[in-house]
């Protein structure tokens, strides 16, 4: 069995600057709970951490992630808090702070 790691990415093309994510931080929670992911938090550029809903799957993220590209016209990923505790955790995902 292959073991998932959610350590930080190399460099992705285009992330959402902290200052960019922090300055939209009211439309991201808006999104956020309409996609069921409460507690939204900042890991670094671009990534995202919230809480996923037990009644949400992971279409519900891959939507919120593409409606905030859309908002903010650059790359966001949302993690569930469910990966934390996890082996390989980069710790910029156990680190992030409120948006």
């Amino acid at each position: 069995m292959e073991l998932m790691s959610y350590a930080a990415p190399q460099q992705t093309p285009n992330p959402a600057s902290v200052e960019l994510l922090r300055r939209h931080a009211s439309d991201l929670i808006a999104l956020a709970l309409r996609h069921g992911v409460s507690a939204l938090r900042i890991a670094g550029p671009g990534r995202l951490v919230g809480h996923l809903a037990d009644e949400r799957d992971s279409f519900d993220v891959a939507d919120f992630e593409t409606a905030t590209e859309a908002l903010l016209g650059a790359e966001v990923a949302l993690f569930s808090d469910g990966v934390l505790g996890k082996q390989n955790v980069s710790p910029d995902l156990e680190a992030a702070t409120p948006l």
